[in-house]
């Protein structure tokens, strides 16, 4: 989808180079991607809290914080990117399990890709 948004606005930034506005498509193309990645990035922390949730009501308890990425390759196996435990900006995902295993924390790191910043993506469970 971010190939397809790419390819429509570089013809549109090749168009407003020769109308010169190419500045103004530039800043909507960055704008464009950067939503696209936050988006994606929520719905995916979304998606992994729900199986994180279900593994919880199997088990009675989270992945430990050390078995994170061997459950997100075990549960996650149709994965057509092959980037388990990856942000849309390609930062790996912070998880940490209770120390009892019945709650967690997900955390993306945002686009700025630093960790405890404004605009980092979290998820708790419960």
């Amino acid at each position: 989808m971010l190939d397809i948004i790419r390819r429509l606005l570089v013809a549109g930034i090749s168009i407003g180079a020769i109308a010169g506005n190419a500045d103004e498509i530039e800043k909507f193309f960055n704008n464009a991607v950067s939503t696209s990645q936050s988006l994606a990035t929520a719905a995916d922390l979304r998606s992994i809290s729900t199986m994180l949730d279900y593994e919880y009501m199997k088990k009675g308890r989270y992945p430990k914080t050390d078995a994170f990425i061997p459950w997100m390759e075990t549960t996650f196996k149709e994965n057509p990117t092959g980037k388990i435990g990856l942000d849309h900006w390609g930062t790996p995902l912070l998880y940490q399990a209770s120390h009892d295993c019945k709650g967690y924390l997900l955390v993306s790191a945002g686009p700025d890709t630093l960790f405890e910043t404004q605009d980092d993506l979290k998820y708790t469970g419960p």
